[in-house]
């Protein structure tokens, strides 16, 4: 809870410089813990409460539901999803009792003229749940994959999954453009390895220390989607490699500088071969997305207001958390000093 005020004023960075955001969320946003019992339910679901006004706030496009969601049941989470006029999807979690969906499995928005449909999946399930159930999340997802691929420009996948099961998701949904996940401490990096073409894959952690950022820049959207984050961070790189091989001698070229050190020069052929590959793909792109991963950490400054609600829903989140016996708080101190920070 303690990251939406630096979130909110990268929101507002982005949104300043004339960008028009799609902001979601794969799940997994309502709670701190996934044990919840009489001794914190209370302070759980006050903060479930705060963070979706957060969310509101910020200004969430849409929210797929995830174990977390779940945990305290159906009642809980209708209530919450009628407490913002965010829309909650989900394409495979249905009321045990009709056998419907809870939520639209989709949700249709229109940015700068794009037609993005956003479809929400979950294999989540906590072992407590009675109200709901949960179709196969691979069998529901192609479904309306299909079903939407055909009213819309671009497609997005919200996934709530384990770890084990993130990897192969680019293979079973190859028709989609973006899968982004929860339920997991993974994170994407920028070095991280996609498929050429898509389905580009993202996860950024747990807690919300972190934002994911896509940055698209689409021409045709018949075309495909060429992901320029690793070309870009590869002409940086190479570049600067040069610049240190270069000091040496600036008047000379490398080649004369290094010519009787074959192994250099084998390394500087290799590396102006990568520079060629990369600046001919960024080129030849017509649809090009950069990925970034923004900590959200000290150097970003907390949204005042943000950070003025946040403090006050905390007092009234503490006022209802358990409180910790001597005991406990003695123990607590012996394991937080063996940490590192």
């Amino acid at each position: 809870m303690g990251g939406l005020p630096r979130r909110y004023t990268k929101v507002k960075e982005i949104r300043e410089s004339g960008a028009e955001p799609l902001i979601v969320d794969a799940g997994d946003f309502f709670f701190s813990t996934k044990k919840i019992d009489l001794t914190n339910k209370q302070s759980e679901k006050f903060r479930a409460g705060f963070i979706l006004e957060g969310f509101e706030t910020i200004g969430y496009d849409v929210l797929n539901i995830g174990e977390y969601e779940l945990l305290l049941g159906l009642p809980f989470l209708k209530k919450m999803s009628e407490k913002v006029n965010i829309p909650f999807i989900s394409a495979n979690v249905k009321d045990s009792k009709s056998d419907e969906l809870i939520f639209k499995p989709y949700q249709i928005i229109e940015k700068n003229g794009l037609k993005i449909g956003v479809i929400g999946l979950t294999d989540n399930l906590p072992d407590t749940s009675k109200s709901m159930t949960a179709d196969d999340y691979i069998e529901s997802g192609l479904k309306y994959v299909k079903k939407v691929s055909s009213i819309s420009d671009i497609i997005v996948l919200l996934v709530n999954t384990e770890r084990k099961n993130q990897s192969s998701l680019v293979e079973k949904f190859p028709d989609v453009d973006f899968i982004v996940t929860s339920g997991s401490t993974n994170m994407s990096r920028k070095n991280s390895p996609q498929k050429e073409g898509g389905p580009y894959f993202y996860s950024c952690g747990k807690q919300g220390k972190y934002l994911l950022t896509v940055n698209m820049n689409i021409k045709n959207s018949r075309e495909p989607i060429v992901d320029i984050s690793n070309h870009k961070n590869n002409l940086k790189s190479i570049n600067k490699r040069f610049e240190r091989l270069q000091k040496k001698d600036p008047e000379k070229t490398l080649e004369e500088i290094y010519s009787d050190q074959a192994n250099v020069l084998s390394l500087i052929k290799k590396y102006r071969i990568e520079l060629e590959d990369s600046k001919k793909a960024i080129s030849l792109a017509i649809n090009t997305i950069e990925y970034n991963t923004i900590g959200l950490n000290r150097k970003v400054k907390d949204d005042k207001d943000m950070l003025a609600f946040i403090e006050k829903s905390l007092i009234t989140c503490n006022a209802y958390a358990p409180k910790k016996t001597k005991e406990q708080r003695s123990k607590s101190k012996i394991d937080h000093s063996g940490h590192n920070h």
